[in-house]
């Protein structure tokens, strides 16, 4: 094994571009959910965050908060999510999905599943057990360079 550490995380990024690209990716916009790309990550940052503030929202969502209130706004309109009116401090606005906001996200986390399990299906069960092994290894190393 002459690679370097450098080599293999090239190597090891070409992989995940491999992967998450063509096989886990829609090639559309999620149209049957008739939202874009950053409307469906939002989506789930709420979900996720569980009635997250706005300025909270735009922060993990790692974007400015004049252009979270524009994805907001759309997701709004679409009745997917709605706005409230913290109870302990009027100042702060949370989001929270509504009934239609949920059933899209559920929607969208069966077909990437769907998807997920038809790659995996190539795998055998060892091949399986490796793969969650060494993906363990790496969510364990996301934990520890996360800042906290």
């Amino acid at each position: 094994m002459g690679d370097t550490r450098e080599e293999f995380t090239a190597h090891v990024e070409e992989l995940l571009r491999r992967v998450f690209g063509p096989h886990m990716r829609p090639r559309h916009k999620p149209a049957e959910l008739e939202l874009t790309l950053g409307q469906l990550e939002c989506l789930h940052t709420i979900s996720r965050l569980d009635a997250p503030s706005m300025s909270d929202l735009s922060l993990e969502l790692g974007l400015p908060p004049s252009s979270v209130t524009g994805i907001v706004d759309r997701l709004v309109a679409a009745g997917k999510v709605q706005r409230e009116s913290d109870p302990d401090d009027r100042r702060v606005v949370r989001v929270t999905l509504t009934a239609q906001g949920r059933r899209d996200r559920d929607r969208h986390r069966r077909l990437r599943r769907e998807r997920l399990g038809k790659l995996l299906a190539a795998l055998s069960d060892e091949e399986l057990r490796e793969l969650h092994a060494a993906l363990t290894l790496v969510a364990e190393a996301a934990d520890r360079a996360s800042p906290q």
